[in-house]
């Protein structure tokens, strides 16, 4: 059998095994789980169908290949360390249980029992407290 055989094999069996998941979790799972796995069944058949299987066996074998070549340096255990540490944040976000948001009580303003102060009619009459009053508000100056 050659290697397009070989993958047609994993590739089916991959996908018919992840439909058999989204069966098996379709009534107890939220909707938004049985979606999410309904794609992650579907993208190897989709790779095979479209014809990136060979370029997604190149890219795994290139992985390989870096990953026996790597020196491990300080900073290369950094990295390391980060994307190790990115992955955990992202894998242990989905089993956080959600809990629905709670609404703040809105708070009403209570309405205004004085007009505001630089809306009051002028209290001194001096010119230069006038200047500093709305012109509505304003009486002749001397």
């Amino acid at each position: 059998m050659d290697l397009s055989a070989w993958v047609m094999i994993i590739v089916l069996t991959w996908t018919v095994l992840g439909l058999l998941l989204v069966a098996a979790i379709w009534s107890r799972a939220p909707w938004k789980a049985v979606l999410a796995w309904l794609g992650i069944a579907l993208v190897p058949l989709g790779i095979w169908l479209v014809g990136l299987w060979q370029p997604a066996i190149d890219g795994w074998n290139t992985l390989a290949l870096w990953w026996q070549s790597l020196v491990f340096t300080l900073p290369v255990l950094l990295g390391l360390g980060v994307l190790g540490f990115a992955a955990l944040l992202l894998l242990g976000s989905r089993l956080v249980p959600t809990r629905p948001r709670k609404r703040k009580p809105t708070t009403t303003i209570p309405p205004a029992t004085m007009p505001p102060a630089y809306r009051q009619p002028p209290t001194s009459g001096t010119p230069a407290e006038q200047t500093l009053i709305l012109p509505e508000n304003r009486q002749g100056l001397s």
